[in-house]
């Protein structure tokens, strides 16, 4: 925030404080313009920007005037049948990729298959949903074109060595300049995502990874001295239950020395590029033939590599909001846990799961959900839904307007693999569903009941 008057202070936080939306403050020529800023989502940038809403302004006796509203010029009717025309084209479009599950049935199988194993055989997938090999191989092309679909390895790197934490940061005064931001924690490798977001609490959301709570500490000092603005910062740990986020090559690059050269070199070229043939990274580092493929199933035996997954790139998401549910009744929470552990994983009605991303809280002790929205009041029928099953936990939302560094990992992943599907056959006495299917790079599927097991889209459905 600028430096104001005590008087123009006082009155620009109180309009804060009845406002619900991000309202902004601009000097200019001796006066104090208030501006109310709502976002639309930037196609080519794939982020929402900033739209300012004038409101009004302040005097220097803390006097707010309200801006005139501009009556709206009246456009021609030429002009208006084709704006109502490219709504109409738009909204069918949406309507189609998020809510015609029978139009799409394959696509979302086909997503769902590459999520759980991107180097899959066609051959499998066409097993799976009934294709021939060749129909496959083209469907998956096309939706490789579709939806921007990138493959890296899933990395599970607490095997590594490193614990995860979440790091708010609210600044009290000024707000440091995106660019200056981005320069310093791009800077550092172990900051793996940067989330500028709208809330009371915090500005930013900073995922990050370190060996102990000491390296963590070390880093924000560190971040702390360069961004040198008046911020209240809280550090927590947090642990990944559900979903996966893309590690930025600068922090592969900190692996070098912790792995095997064959290990490193496979691990590097999977988070590039997940289909990257053996054979081109044993030609890449002058490798020995078959050397790269063996380091890859090392890998995955230690459990370093969970599998190679897919980021689907383009999807008409209009946000993603942080859903945090704090417990405040512990023994409710536990007796009515499952019903939480059915939602994450119940059935979504998009090309990608109901959550992008869940982890547990220690500080304050409770759940982080992520999640994506597609339409105008999803995230409010989520927290209402929420709010219903009376988990005994109290509910903060925040709003992401940015993602300034790294990305979400957006995919289908099957919940039949999910922690909180085999928590509720272990621990809630859930009746396991006996149909499976293997997604493994050897193209073969093992059956428990059908020939042919499928996935478990109507798991939701079952569990209501």
């Amino acid at each position: 925030m600028i430096n104001l008057p005590s008087r123009v202070k006082a009155e620009f936080l109180r309009l804060k404080k009845r406002n619900t939306l991000y309202l902004e403050i601009k000097h200019i020529k001796n006066y104090y313009f208030v501006y109310q800023s709502t976002s639309r989502w930037d196609k080519e940038k794939k982020k929402p920007i900033k739209i300012p809403s004038y409101l009004g302004r302040i005097t220097n006796d803390g006097k707010f005037i309200q801006g005139k509203k501009k009556k709206p010029k009246e456009l021609p009717k030429e002009l208006i049948n084709t704006m109502q025309s490219i709504q109409e084209e738009r909204q069918t479009k949406l309507e189609r990729i998020v809510t015609d599950p029978k139009k799409y049935k394959h696509e979302s199988k086909i997503l769902t298959a590459l999520s759980m194993n991107g180097r899959i055989p066609m051959s499998v997938i066409g097993k799976m949903i009934g294709l021939k090999e060749t129909a496959v191989s083209n469907q998956v092309k096309k939706l490789e074109k579709k939806y921007d679909i990138k493959y890296l390895a899933e990395i599970d790197t607490s095997k590594l060595g490193y614990l995860q934490f979440l790091i708010t940061v609210k600044f009290t005064e000024n707000f440091p300049k995106t660019e200056e931001l981005n320069n310093i924690l791009s800077k550092e490798p172990l900051i793996q995502l940067v989330l500028l977001t709208k809330g009371t609490n915090f500005d930013i959301a900073i995922c990050a990874l370190a060996e102990n709570s000491h390296e963590i500490v070390a880093l924000v000092f560190k971040l702390r001295t360069k961004l040198n603005y008046k911020a209240i910062w809280d550090t927590a740990p947090i642990f990944e239950d559900y979903g996966t986020i893309q590690l930025r090559e600068e922090f592969i690059e900190l692996l070098r020395n912790k792995l095997l050269v064959r290990e490193y070199a496979v691990l590097k070229e999977l988070s590039k590029n997940g289909k990257v043939d053996f054979s081109e990274i044993d030609r890449l580092h002058n490798f020995d033939k078959g050397r790269s493929q063996y380091s890859y199933y090392r890998l995955k035996e230690k459990g370093i590599i969970k599998r190679v997954t897919i980021s689907i790139q383009n999807l008409p998401i209009k946000y993603i909001a942080m859903i945090f549910e704090d417990i405040i009744d512990f023994k409710l929470f536990i007796e009515r846990k499952d019903k939480t552990l059915k939602d994450i994983i119940s059935e979504s009605n998009t090309q990608i799961n109901k959550y992008l991303l869940v982890d547990d809280t220690t500080s304050p002790a409770g759940i982080v959900l992520y999640f994506p929205v597609f339409r105008d009041g999803d995230l409010e029928d989520t927290i209402e839904q929420i709010t219903s099953i009376n988990l005994g936990v109290n509910t903060r939302t925040y709003i992401i307007t940015s993602i300034l560094l790294g990305n979400f990992c957006y995919r289908n992943f099957d919940n039949y693999y999910s922690v909180q599907y085999k928590t509720l056959v272990d621990d809630y006495s859930e009746k396991e569903i006996t149909t499976k299917t293997y997604y493994e790079e050897t193209g073969r599927i093992k059956k428990e009941k059908n020939k042919y097991a499928t996935d478990i889209r109507g798991l939701d459905r079952k569990f209501k």
